[in-house]
């Protein structure tokens, strides 16, 4: 599935991410590989954008963003 798809209050881990997105690269700088366990913080009222945690850090990404990251529930 993909992160972008995710519920609140449920722990995923990154199976699967697209390098070739600018916006994702940067989050594999910061500790989003696959392996790596994320959760959903909050969600906008309208859905975009969401905003996740994962070692230590707390983002904020477009759903077209996070769409380019594949995760599993734990």
């Amino acid at each position: 599935m993909q992160l972008s798809q995710i519920k609140k209050d449920g722990l995923f881990r990154v199976t699967k991410v697209n390098p070739g997105n600018e916006c994702v690269s940067c989050l594999m700088a910061l500790g989003l590989v696959p392996g790596q366990h994320i959760r959903l913080t909050h969600e906008a009222p309208l859905g975009d954008p969401i905003a996740v945690a994962f070692s230590g850090c707390h983002m904020s990404l477009r759903l077209c963003d996070a769409a380019e990251v594949e995760v599993e529930a734990v």
